[in-house]
């Protein structure tokens, strides 16, 4: 039972600047999530970002991090932000 992948309307902007082989290589690593969710998976890709009122998770892709959220109840992957590692700091302070 798999999960569908949607992007935040600011996520998907940050996605459509991406090359198209970066889009792809984003892509497929999120349909392999979407497949399994985390708690289901781990390893040193996937990291669970925890904040005083908020929890998410960070993909590393390369230069890239996906940072997003798991909706169990909807069954959706909630892509929030493809960011480049240099601005990750900048977009976490932001959030």
């Amino acid at each position: 039972m798999s999960y569908q992948v949607r992007f935040a309307v600011a996520a998907a902007r940050q996605f459509r600047k991406l090359t198209s082989q970066e889009q792809g290589r984003i892509r497929g690593a999120l349909e392999k999530v979407a497949a399994r969710p985390p708690g289901q998976r781990g390893g040193k890709t996937l990291k669970v970002i925890r904040r005083r009122d908020d929890r998410f998770f960070r993909l590393r892709l390369g230069d890239y991090r996906v940072m997003f959220d798991v909706l169990a109840e909807e069954r959706v992957v909630l892509v929030l932000g493809v960011i480049h590692r240099s601005d990750l700091e900048r977009w976490l302070r932001g959030r």
